[in-house]
């Protein structure tokens, strides 16, 4: 893919920019260590930055299960406690988060839109499960099953509605832009 100066002056890419820029910083990677829910709101941010980078980029449709597995990894307990705890892993989650979010927006390119609808689902009912399960305070998420872990079970409800307040706001961006491609608003 060859990159020229409209591609670095479109919306979409400077917001990406902008996005990884705020997450990818030396005042948010120390927060991070101690503060859970701005550790998963990053998560959002670096998928989202991903998905705007991507341009025009078209990857081949199987690509879509590499970004899956990709942000899945990243959300069991055991690989979140560590990128949370180690800048090592840090790096990989962060890494493998903005490349997951690349995949997902240059495969999913190849499906039709029902299809493309579904995963979105998909990943909002994925991610309620996640909230729920960090509000009711699950363990698994904090330093009482881990104690490597930075996070203390009582940052597990903020986190979860973190999420939550994301999730809205990424749905409600979708809906209103599909009902303006619907209406030609």
């Amino acid at each position: 893919m060859r990159f020229s100066l409209s591609y670095f002056t479109s919306r979409r890419v400077l917001l990406g920019i902008i996005f990884l820029i705020g997450t990818i910083n030396p005042f948010t990677e120390i927060e991070e260590f101690r503060l859970e829910p701005l550790f998963m709101a990053s998560h959002y941010l670096l998928f989202i930055a991903g998905f705007l980078l991507a341009g025009r980029m078209r990857m081949p449709g199987s690509f879509i299960g590499l970004g899956i597995f990709l942000v899945v990894l990243w959300h069991i307990p055991f690989f979140y406690a560590l990128a949370a705890a180690y800048p090592t892993f840090r790096i990989l989650n962060d890494l493998s988060l903005l490349t997951a979010g690349i995949f997902s927006a240059s495969s999913s390119r190849n499906f039709p839109a029902i299809i493309r609808l579904l995963l979105f689902v998909a990943w909002m009912g994925a991610d309620s499960v996640l909230s729920v399960v960090l509000i009711v305070g699950w363990p698994p998420y904090s330093s009482q099953v881990y104690p490597f872990s930075p996070f203390a079970a009582t940052q597990e409800l903020p986190t979860g509605l973190t999420m939550f307040g994301i999730m809205t706001a990424i749905f409600v961006y979708v809906i209103l832009t599909l009902l303006k491609s619907i209406f030609k608003i």
